[in-house]
């Protein structure tokens, strides 16, 4: 976006530098590279970014926001000059919001280029990635970046909207009108809602409310104007008997038949186009399978051969922490699901891994950010173990030691654990030859730590 351009957006001040420079990249942490990027101070719980202008300054940044109120303003403006006399320095109200207001803007320059967005309470990611995967095999993409799926992340990614073909993002929300603010930010062509689970529900109390802000992505759909949902899901289903403003596609796993788990994958049919297909995705989960039905509608509404579709899908490999399976000696399968977790996606990670054959090990640990609601998720995902055949269960953390208390009743061994290095050691000695051995907690528990521990030291 020109430097002009960001001055409308945010109602700044042009201190220094060129209206008619180009800027292409741009950063909110300091530690990222900085050559010809443009940093965006943002205030955080601890730390000011204000306090790392000057070292970005140095690392040959081509310009910053600066909040018109920062106390140590006028020093900052003066030493960035006398290291780099052309360097673009903007006056704002606030960074925070110059940052969307820029990304707003540049999204209504770029109004030409479609917008996937996916949301959800459960596999967004994966979903984006299958999406994603899809989609490049014959468009120029732009795709969410790690996790930037929020308020932040998504205004830095619609920054980068500038000759793609089609963008593919993710939207995350954790606070009531989160999504409201997205929707003006993506304006979507496409909205894929996957499930309506419990993820967030300290903060949204109820799931009502968790769908209720959700379904705020089709605030502002436009284009082909299509919400793509899982209408297996009690909340989402209830949209078909409704009167939409938008055209409304489902899927559902009832779409897919003759369904094999194979130990690096799954097999499926499905139509596509009204004609059955052979699926091929290289993860394990049944629940990839709704993902990747929905980027087959995604697929279908953009036209995408079939061929080029299966080619996605076969293509498509989870992003660390997500089903990853690892091979170690004595033919020990570790399968890495430790980037997250909520009881939708714990629930279906256990109920998948119970179709593989063999002598099953679960290491689970806390689900945060439930509230009120943490003790009987934890409870209920204790229960499921008695419908599944596992040999043993081991927790760690606080609240997952109702997982353990319960699931001993229905399995040979239950272990709980407060101590990581006491986990580690267990772990270590305890898992042998042929073991199948499922790794799931939120990220904040530090669970790939204990993988590659394990990864490391087995």
């Amino acid at each position: 976006m020109l430097v002009k351009d960001m001055l409308i957006a945010t109602e700044g001040k042009l201190i220094n530098g060129d209206k008619n420079i180009n800027i292409k990249n741009y950063i909110v942490d300091s530690r990222e590279d900085t050559k010809d990027s443009f940093y965006i101070p943002l205030l955080g719980e601890k730390v000011d970014g204000h306090k790392f202008i000057l070292d970005c300054v140095k690392n040959n940044i081509i310009g910053f926001y600066i909040n018109k109120n920062y106390t140590e303003k006028s020093k900052i403006i003066e030493e960035s000059l006398k290291n780099n006399p052309n360097i673009v320095i903007i006056e704002v109200n606030d960074t925070l919001e110059a940052l969307y207001k820029s990304a707003v803007y540049n999204r209504n320059i770029h109004k030409d280029i479609p917008v996937v967005a996916i949301t959800g309470s459960v596999g967004k990611s994966t979903t984006r990635q299958m999406i994603y995967s899809v989609v490049n095999q014959v468009k120029n993409t732009l795709v969410t970046y790690k996790n930037f799926n929020g308020y932040i992340g998504l205004s830095l990614m619609i920054l980068k909207l500038d000759k793609q073909d089609i963008c593919i993002l993710e939207a995350g929300i954790d606070r009531f009108g989160e999504m409201e603010e997205l929707s003006k930010l993506l304006l979507p062509d496409i909205a894929v809602v996957t499930v309506i689970g419990t993820a967030h529900i300290e903060k949204f109390k109820t799931q009502e409310n968790i769908f209720n802000q959700k379904m705020h992505v089709v605030d502002d759909l436009r284009g082909i104007n299509t919400l793509v949902i899982n209408d297996s899901d009690k909340f989402l289903s209830t949209l078909k008997n409704k009167e939409n403003k938008f055209n409304l596609v489902c899927y559902n796993e009832k779409e897919a038949t003759d369904i094999k788990i194979l130990p690096d994958g799954i097999t499926f049919k499905t139509k596509i186009y009204g004609k059955e297909e052979d699926i091929k995705i290289n993860t394990l989960g049944n629940h990839n399978i709704s993902n990747a039905l929905a980027a087959i509608k995604v697929g279908e509404l953009l036209k995408i051969s079939a061929e080029k579709i299966k080619k996605g899908l076969y293509e498509y490999r989870n992003m660390n922490g997500r089903m990853q399976i690892i091979k170690l000696k004595d033919n020990i399968t570790v399968i890495d699901d430790t980037y997250n977790a909520s009881f939708d996606s714990m629930k279906s990670g256990i109920i998948s891994i119970n179709e593989i054959e063999g002598n099953k090990i679960a290491v689970l640990g806390d689900m945060l950010q439930l509230g009120d609601h943490t003790q009987k998720i934890h409870e209920d995902v204790g229960k499921l173990f008695e419908t599944v055949k596992y040999n043993e269960v081991i927790t760690y953390g606080n609240d997952s030691k109702s997982i353990s208390d319960i699931a001993k009743n229905f399995v040979e061994k239950s272990m709980h654990f407060s101590d990581m290095k006491e986990l580690k050691e267990y772990l270590i000695n305890e898992i042998k030859s042929n073991d199948i051995v499922y790794f799931k907690a939120s990220n904040a528990m530090n669970f790939s730590e204990l993988v590659k521990y394990i990864v490391d030291n087995y």
